[in-house]
């Protein structure tokens, strides 16, 4: 969908409106351009702006292009061909934006001397991968992976220790609690997830957003791919990697 769109031009807002549109294209002809921004967590603006982009002259102009697309391409949703989503992921990690997040993301690594990879379900398998790869690579890294731990008794110092949150939602109770409790503590947090405006964002000191389409079942199993999550932890890893073999040097 949206063929002619240049990623590259698009900003995070932006690609929120792209990934919600192409996530639930039947209910945007049912949407106002207000109701569309409520669900997207975007202004009006911004939906404007991203129809300038298109060279579309508005909102309704867009409706009709979603609806001529349907058509034409006959898609079925939620299934979806995943080569789309993650072919438009890897468009977006090539823009120099995102690789000024990437930096920083390194930089919070590197200038601490722990590491915590936090998530449950999904979240904390890739949670307990990205703590081996990066301990692999001669950090030290540990997991966090139980969403019902207590919080800390006694007041610590973690200004030393970045956590790095994986959410798809970005909206767990227990996860929030969780990094709730080691900022309080001093601790850096890097929010890993597919929500760029989501209640782990407005926590963190870093968001990386991967804005996948959510695919969920019946019975609320969340099957949206993590693909671009395990691209990311590798990615950070080798990019560690290089920083300290270019400090050692």
């Amino acid at each position: 969908m949206f063929h002619n769109v240049d990623l590259k031009s698009l900003s995070e807002l932006e690609l929120a409106v792209y990934n919600y549109i192409i996530s639930h294209p039947k209910s945007i002809q049912t949407l106002t351009i207000r109701e569309l921004a409520q669900k997207a967590a975007v202004s009006t603006g911004t939906i404007s702006r991203f129809c300038q982009k298109l060279n579309l002259n508005g909102f309704s102009e867009l409706k009709y292009v979603v609806r001529d697309e349907l058509s034409d391409e006959q898609h079925v949703y939620p299934s979806y061909d995943i080569n789309t989503p993650l072919t438009d992921f890897f468009t977006k990690v090539s823009r120099d934006e995102f690789e000024i997040k990437l930096n920083e993301w390194v930089a919070l690594i590197l200038a601490a001397k722990t590491t915590v990879f936090m998530g449950i379900g999904s979240s904390g398998a890739l949670a307990n991968y990205g703590a081996r790869f990066l301990t692999n690579a001669g950090g030290l890294a540990f997991a966090l992976t139980d969403p019902f731990q207590q919080g800390f008794r006694r007041q610590y110092d973690l200004s030393d220790v970045a956590v790095v949150c994986l959410s798809v939602s970005g909206e767990t109770e227990q996860v929030l609690k969780q990094v709730t409790n080691l900022k309080a503590h001093g601790a850096k947090i890097i929010a890993v997830t597919n929500h760029g405006h989501s209640p782990l964002a407005s926590l963190a000191d870093l968001v990386i957003s991967y804005y996948m389409p959510d695919q969920n079942t019946g019975d609320h199993v969340n099957l949206t791919t993590q693909v671009p999550v395990v691209y990311l932890l590798e990615t950070l890893t080798k990019r560690f990697v290089q920083a300290t073999r270019s400090d050692e040097a």
